[in-house]
This record gives C-alpha cells, sequence and structure tokens, in this order.
C-alpha cells in the first residue's frame, strides 16, 4: 500500500510540474514572448527539484513531458529555451540524487548552459532570424562614428569583423557560465528550504573533471580553428567553427589556470596575493599554452602530481 501511494505521489508530483511548464509557456505565447529570457532561470527549477527527490527515470518521463508541451505550445525558439533548460534541471535534480560533490555539479550546470548559450545565440542564429553580421555591422559603424568624432578613428583598425565576431561569442559564452551559476545557486536555495540534503562541496582545487572532457574540448577547439581558417565559408559554418572555438578554448583555459595555481603554489610560494598576480600574468601572456596545460592537468593527471606534497629535501 505504501508503494502504492508513493508511486501515485511521484505521478501526481509530476503531473503538477508539468501543469506548471504548460502554463509558463501559455503565459509567455499570450505576452508575446516577454517571460522567454526568464526561461534559463526559472524552467530547470520544477525539473531539478523533482529529479533530486525521485530520481532520474521518473525525472525522464517528466521531460517527456515538457519536450511535447513546448511543441505544442511554443514557437521554434521557445521550444529550444524549454527543452535547454528542462535538460539542464534534469541533469542538475539527478546529481543532488546521486549525492555528487556541488562543485562538479556547478562547472557542470555552468558548461550546459554556456553551450546552450552559445548554440541559440551564435549556431542557430539564422534560423531564429537573427541576423548576426547585419548586427556586428551596425556595431562597428556606431563605434566608427563614435572613436571619429572623438579623434580616435585610428583604433578602428583593431576593431575588425573577425574580432567583433569573437567578442561576441564569448561574451555569450561568459552570459551562459553566469546564468548556470544563478540556476545552480536558486537550485540549491530552493532545495535546502525542501530539506533536500546536498553533500557539502570539495574544494575547487581539488575537483578533477573526467579525462574524456579535456580530449572532447580539445577536439572541439582544434575543429574550430580548422573551421574558422577555411576560405568563404557560408555564415552558420564560421558560427558553429566559433562556438567550438571557444567552447574549447575557456574549457581548457579554466583548467589550465587552476593548473598554474597549483603549480605556483606548490613550487614557488604560497602567498595567496602573489599566487593571483602570477596567475593574472599567466593568463594575460600565455593564455594560448594555458590550453595545452589545461589539456595536460584533465587528461594526463598533471592535477594529481601537483596535489601530491612536494619531497622534502
Amino acid at each position: 500500500m505504501n508503494r502504492s501511494n508513493n508511486s501515485t505521489l511521484k505521478i501526481t508530483t509530476g503531473a503538477m510540474i508539468i501543469a506548471i511548464f504548460a502554463m509558463l509557456l501559455i503565459v509567455n505565447r499570450q505576452t508575446g514572448l516577454f517571460f522567454e529570457e526568464f526561461f534559463v532561470y526559472l524552467l530547470p527549477l520544477p525539473m531539478a527539484v523533482y529529479t533530486a527527490l525521485y530520481d532520474w527515470k521518473y525525472g525522464l518521463m517528466v521531460f517527456v513531458g515538457m519536450t511535447a508541451f513546448s511543441f505544442i505550445f511554443g514557437g521554434f525558439t521557445t521550444i529550444f529555451y524549454a527543452v535547454s533548460a528542462s535538460l539542464i534541471g534534469l541533469v542538475f535534480g539527478t546529481m543532488v540524487c546521486r549525492k555528487v560533490d556541488p562543485t562538479k555539479m556547478l562547472i557542470i550546470i555552468m558548461v550546459f548552459s554556456a553551450i546552450s548559450t552559445i548554440i541559440s545565440s551564435v549556431a542557430l542564429a539564422s534560423l531564429f532570424g537573427y541576423d548576426i553580421d547585419m548586427s556586428l555591422t551596425e556595431m562597428k559603424t556606431m563605434l566608427t562614428t563614435t572613436f571619429e568624432a572623438t579623434g580616435n578613428g585610428a583604433l578602428m583598425e583593431f576593431y575588425t569583423m573577425d574580432f567583433l565576431k569573437q567578442l561576441f561569442v564569448i561574451s555569450m559564452a561568459l552570459m551562459g557560465l553566469l546564468e548556470g551559476f544563478i540556476v545552480y545557486r536558486l537550485g540549491l536555495l530552493i532545495m535546502k528550504r525542501l530539506h533536500i540534503s546536498v553533500r557539502r562541496a570539495v574544494p575547487l582545487l581539488e575537483f578533477y573533471p573526467p579525462a574524456i572532457t579535456g580530449i572532447l574540448a580539445m577536439t572541439a577547439f582544434f575543429a574550430g580553428i580548422y573551421g574558422l581558417s577555411k576560405q568563404n565559408p557560408s555564415p552558420l559554418y564560421t558560427n558553429i567553427s566559433q562556438a567550438l572555438w571557444v567552447i574549447g578554448f575557456f574549457y581548457l583555459v579554466f583548467f589550465g589556470i587552476l593548473g598554474v595555481i597549483l603549480f605556483v603554489r606548490k613550487y614557488i610560494t604560497r602567498s595567496r596575493a602573489l599566487i593571483a598576480v602570477l596567475t593574472v600574468l599567466a593568463y594575460l601572456l600565455f593564455s594560448q599554452y594555458l590550453v595545452f596545460l589545461g589539456f595536460g592537468y584533465i587528461t594526463f593527471g598533471l592535477h594529481a602530481r601537483l596535489l601530491t606534497p612536494r619531497a622534502a629535501r
């Protein structure tokens, strides 16, 4: 009897989550997609809480229901935002249910969110009816007018279209990382209020990602470089190449920076101020080399070697 009641509770709670999701889609549609930009913050949370309580098997059924309703009540852009947000919530809740380390959860959610933002704003921009080249051309025209009015027109030599495109992709990646962080913090706040247990976080410097992620990130990095080096590619091809380059670059550089911190702390100094200064200098002067350091940090066990205490002489 208890098992039957428990199954009924899971099903009714899942149905309620889907109903709330459908209501949000209807309100968003009736208000002219006014709430669409807030989906990345709101939609993952009910799914995350439900999956944290009942694990991914029941969460997957709710995810399928959400996906179906997004096709019924949403447009093309709404479908992508809704499905990607629900997927982030499913992954988030599964990790909480499986007692995954919170530091690992944070990184995974931020990476998922960054990838989702880059795909929606860069790779699928033409399908969403957004012309990136035209917008960047208008931006360049405004910058040219502003710099010429202030007598600094020569600075426009640095603001080429390729440079503006890279800035755009990087800004989208940073926005996605920030969105992932906000979703993570809001999710933990709600789960603690609902008395859902979450593991204590492991320090960031002790976090070690799966080795396969380093290989995937390096592959994306070189695939992006190869795509950007092609002559006269299509806009969609260029956007995808830039997205791959940014994802691979930032993922590897992030762990490359952690490698620099551990190296300085182990072999040079334990002063936090000096570690911060040297790490910033390393990023400013050797950012391209940090990609390969991050690859070694993830894939070839450099992380474990740097954490091993230095042998006394």
